[in-house]
């Protein structure tokens, strides 16, 4: 793609960043941050969690927190001084000219409104279209984004989709007005590998179509190398370098490395996997016995009294042993959530029987890490409260024992102990995932539920918490159920791989045999892993 020569349509100069703790503690996110953006290039932001990216993203949009605050810099866009805009000016760029992908759609989204107001809402805003215009072009722009039914989507509530079809809707919700920027923060995080294929297809379509400008926020280095023309990593919220990915790749740079080639930090676990994975006796009864569940919702359509079905599960059986991981894969909507909720006991089968070591009712030897950890976790508790709450539940011993319970699981799961009064806002997304499992294990689970419980981490740090995982495996006898739509990482954690499909358990197959896969559903997330391979990682392809 031909770059423009002219001014840059986007000018960052150090640009700083910092937040205030509930302490009164200044705590820095960014600092010193430069770059430029032309009409219709691509820049990548690779980088740990907690890095800056998210904040950056932010920053540019001047949709910081109240308890952040720009120190010093400046951000230019089309020659004006963006943080010197009135109110009324910025409400009127962004979104029409500047749009953000959000990493998180399950806040961004109303909940109380259905998606396709949402939608036409943004579009209502910046355009002059009339209500069947608004119609048209909110239905197209969800076929655009991947949905076979978009008449239905349209009439849907946020809490009624899965986390990747409200990841659709939300990059739906950014593109609708065809901006000039787009600011797109783990637009692929919570997609199966399939959709964020046809994602990006999509995203680079519109680049060329509209010489649309883009700003690619992820941790994954194979994403960037197909969508990014210039890739600036970012580490302790400062740039520390930049370039093309074949530069990148000549770094020597631990930090770097650690980014682009990810199975150097995961090689040795590898090697012992099997040694540390304990094998399940051919007689022993298993943990988890789901036999033959069904799941149906029954939903309403939009100012109308006619109800339909949606099949979420169709005579599903799995079973989990002791100290073993079964990953369950499938593309978003395939059910997968709804199952681990009714394991949970979050939800309830119309049919079927759940049964842990032979009886019904999971209780507190189930934990479940979910998809979304923003929503999960409430925003005004501190990380310390969170984690004791299901001790002082449970009346587990002391205050000072229960605090100390705390500072043993932060670190545990790579969380500094002095982060402990810190609010769950105050953490990024990867680190909100962390506080969130330190949560799952205070009751010393049986069998814990991973619902993409590792997508919003960078790949270093989920090579980390996977072997983390593997070491509490063999110390504690935990049995996981890992629920993804990534292939990766997937054949040194599960002893199988149970593929789901329109509410259906279609194959299932051990990861070193993925290969030999017979369903098209696999297939598909065997291609699609393929296409989005990170450089150096050996995905179980």
């Amino acid at each position: 793609m031909e770059l423009s020569t002219t001014q840059p349509l986007l000018c960052v100069s150090g640009l700083s960043v910092d937040y205030v703790a509930t302490s009164g503690e200044n705590i820095t996110a960014l600092r010193g941050v430069d770059f430029e953006l032309n009409a219709g290039e691509s820049i990548g932001l690779l980088g740990e969690s907690g890095s800056g990216k998210s904040t950056l993203a932010l920053a540019l949009l001047h949709l910081l927190p109240e308890n952040a605050k720009i120190i010093a810099g400046n951000i230019n866009y089309r020659g004006q001084d963006f943080l010197r805009l009135s109110p009324a000016h910025l409400r009127a760029t962004r979104g029409a000219e500047i749009s953000l992908i959000s990493q998180e759609p399950a806040l961004a989204l109303n909940p109380v409104l259905p998606v396709g107001r949402q939608i036409s809402d943004v579009l209502q805003a910046h355009s002059k279209l009339d209500r069947p215009q608004l119609a048209d072009r909110t239905k197209a722009m969800l076929e655009a984004v991947g949905f076979a039914d978009p008449d239905r989507i349209l009439r849907a509530y946020p809490h009624q989709l899965s986390g990747g079809q409200r990841q659709r809707v939300a990059i739906a919700q950014a593109l609708v007005c065809r901006p000039a920027v787009v600011i797109a923060d783990e637009p692929l995080s919570s997609l199966d590998t399939a959709t964020q294929v046809e994602i990006l297809t999509l995203l680079q379509k519109l680049r060329r179509e509209l010489s649309l400008a883009m700003i690619f926020i992820t941790h994954d280095a194979g994403v960037l190398s197909s969508v990014a023309d210039h890739i600036i990593i970012m580490r302790n919220g400062q740039a520390l370098t930049s370039g093309t990915t074949a530069q990148l790749r000549e770094s020597s740079d631990p930090y770097m490395q650690g980014l682009l080639f990810p199975t150097k930090i995961v090689g040795p676990a590898k090697a012992t996997t099997e040694m540390r994975r304990p094998a399940a006796a051919a007689h022993t009864p298993p943990l988890l016995e789901v036999r033959n569940v069904c799941k149906r919702f029954i939903q309403r359509r939009m100012l109308s009294r006619r109800k339909f079905t949606v099949e979420a599960l169709d005579t599903v059986s799995l079973h989990v042993h002791h100290a073993e991981t079964i990953a369950l894969v499938g593309r978003s909507g395939s059910g997968k959530t709804t199952l681990a909720r009714c394991i949970a006991g979050f939800e309830t089968p119309d049919s079927g029987t759940i049964l842990l070591e032979g009886s019904s009712g999971c209780g507190r030897h189930v934990q479940m890490i979910f998809q979304d950890s923003a929503t999960s976790l409430n925003p005004g508790f501190t990380a310390t409260q969170i984690i004791a709450e299901p001790l002082e539940i449970a009346r587990w011993r002391t205050a000072v024992d229960r605090n100390a319970m705390v500072v043993r699981l932060m670190e545990e799961v790579g969380l500094e102990a002095v982060e402990k009064d810190r609010l769950a806002q105050e953490f990024s997304g990867g680190q909100r995932q962390r506080l969130a499992l330190a949560r799952a294990l205070t009751l010393k689970p049986k069998l814990l539920i991973l619902d993409e419980a590792l997508t919003g981490l960078d790949m270093p740090l989920r090579a980390r918490m996977i072997q983390l995982l593997l070491d509490l495996q063999t110390r504690r006898g935990l049995a996981y159920l890992y629920v993804s739509h990534d292939l990766s990482f997937v054949s040194m954690f599960a002893k199988e791989v149970a593929v789901m499909h329109e509410g259906k358990i279609v194959e299932t197959i051990a990861p070193n045999r993925l290969v030999e896969c017979i369903h098209p559903a696999t297939r598909e997330l065997m291609e699609a892993s393929a296409q989005l391979h990170a450089p150096g990682l050996e995905a179980t392809v």
